[in-house]
């Protein structure tokens, strides 16, 4: 009889791996699947998602079941999935900089991360990326390893390339690492491709030699490739939101009129510079709760914003669809692609959809920074025209919590919920919706 049951149990066992063809996952505790990996001399694969992650339901659903997909990454790693906001998965989450979902992470079983992917793909791509995260870890040194070697004085360009590589796989950017390799190789190299992508990965601040390649790179920018456009623009975009930043944490006010003056500089237009200065100092008034700047430029704004009619409007988007169409059909983009489609229908309110983010901004602004009552209906008001022009759970919640300020609690209990509501429907976190209710809901009138 034993025996017997024994058969079955095996057929039942192999009925089910036939039927389970795609990535079979391992569970248990982060150090036990580290210690599979030591014992298999394996690389982790680790998927990283959340519950409300749409990409995330697609992986799972269409490209971890593929049979192909099994079959490559049940022979060549440790599959290990875990949710990001809940216990290991928010440590795991942290220490490998996840920023974004589903994000894969192929670790060595010394638990160094070796090869890094994100988003939704089809199955050829998830495989090609895993040819590729063996590949690196064939070629992997650790990274204690590489940072001794700088700290011993090594400085050859193609070890500094690595290094920067390495730290952009680990989620670091290191602006003095750059500033070794630009001073190791010639000058005429700074307009290559590979050396502008290393720059944009790696900016400092603008008060840089990095930043002063990129802006040199602007006379030139018409004569780039669409892959050097991009790197010039990322670049410029992260050294400036760096400097940003610095200019917050220090309250240095100096440096922000620096940061303006290089907003002056790389801006393609006087139009677009204003915007840019304008959108900068309403942050820089907000993040510093200097209330009184912020109100000086979101009441005038706020303001013009809501003179602009929904004719006005309509036009101003058919306007830049029309744009866009010309744009497109320019460039040889086909009309029938999903990608040209999707661009298509966004801009076709695009006009709406960004003066209901700015007076949301605004709104949300003074619900943060202004007390008195009158301002605070003012900011009602554009919150009101905001959620008119374009319905969102941001600017619901925004909404509810002026008129929670103004003491209108049922209102803005109302407001609240279908706020959540609607984030539900969109797939969209809840968490701090949720609590700006409860707060609502145990304030006193």
């Amino acid at each position: 009889m034993k025996k017997i049951y024994y058969l079955l149990f095996w057929i039942a066992c192999s009925a089910y791996a036939d039927d389970n063809r795609g990535i079979r996952f391992n569970e248990g505790k982060w150090e036990q699947i580290l210690t599979e990996a030591r014992t298999q001399h394996k690389l982790i694969f680790v998927d990283i998602y959340t519950t409300w992650c749409a990409p995330c339901k697609v992986m799972d659903k269409n490209i971890f079941t593929n049979p192909e997909v099994g079959e490559k990454f049940n022979a060549s790693f440790i599959n290990y999935k875990i949710d990001a906001e809940k216990g290991e998965g928010n440590m795991l989450a942290k220490k490998y900089m996840v920023s974004g979902y589903p994000t894969y992470l192929f670790i060595n079983p010394e638990g160094e991360l070796v090869y890094r992917s994100i988003g939704s793909m089809s199955a050829r791509k998830f495989i090609s990326e895993a040819e590729k995260a063996l590949q690196a870890g064939l070629d992997y040194k650790p990274t204690a390893a590489l940072e001794n070697d700088f700290k011993a004085g090594r400085r050859e360009a193609g070890f500094l390339y690595e290094f920067l590589k390495r730290k952009k796989l680990n989620g670091e950017q290191n602006a003095l690492i750059l500033d070794e390799y630009l001073k190791a190789i010639p000058e005429s190299a700074h307009k290559t491709e590979k050396v502008l992508m290393i720059i944009s990965e790696n900016i400092g601040l603008i008060d840089s030699k990095a930043f002063e390649i990129l802006t040199k790179s602007l006379d030139r920018f018409m004569n780039m490739t669409p892959e050097q456009q991009k790197f010039v623009l990322d670049g410029i975009s992260k050294a400036k939101r760096n400097t940003f930043r610095k200019a917050i944490e220090t309250q240095d006010k100096v440096l922000f009129e620096q940061l303006i003056s290089a907003v002056r500089q790389t801006s393609y237009s006087e139009a677009g510079f204003e915007a840019e200065e304008r959108q900068f100092r309403l942050d820089f008034a907000k993040l510093t709760r200097d209330a009184g700047n912020f109100r000086i430029i979101a009441s005038k704004e706020g303001a013009k914003l809501m003179e602009k009619t929904n004719e006005q409007l309509r036009e101003e988007s058919q306007q830049k669809t029309e744009r866009f169409i010309q744009g497109a059909k320019a460039k040889g983009i086909k009309e029938n692609t999903m990608q040209y489609l999707s661009a298509l229908e966004d801009i076709k309110t695009s006009a709406e959809k960004l003066t209901s983010f700015h007076l949301n901004e605004y709104a949300w602004g003074y619900f943060q920074l202004i007390e008195n009552k009158d301002e605070l209906e003012t900011a009602l008001k554009w919150s009101e025209r905001s959620i008119e022009l374009f319905k969102s759970p941001v600017n619901l919640d925004t909404y509810a919590n002026l008129l929670s300020k103004l003491g209108r609690r049922k209102e803005a209990i109302k407001a609240e919920k279908e706020a959540i509501k609607m984030a539900k429907k969109q797939g969209i976190e809840t968490k701090e919706l949720n609590l700006a209710l409860k707060e609502m809901k145990q304030k006193r009138v």
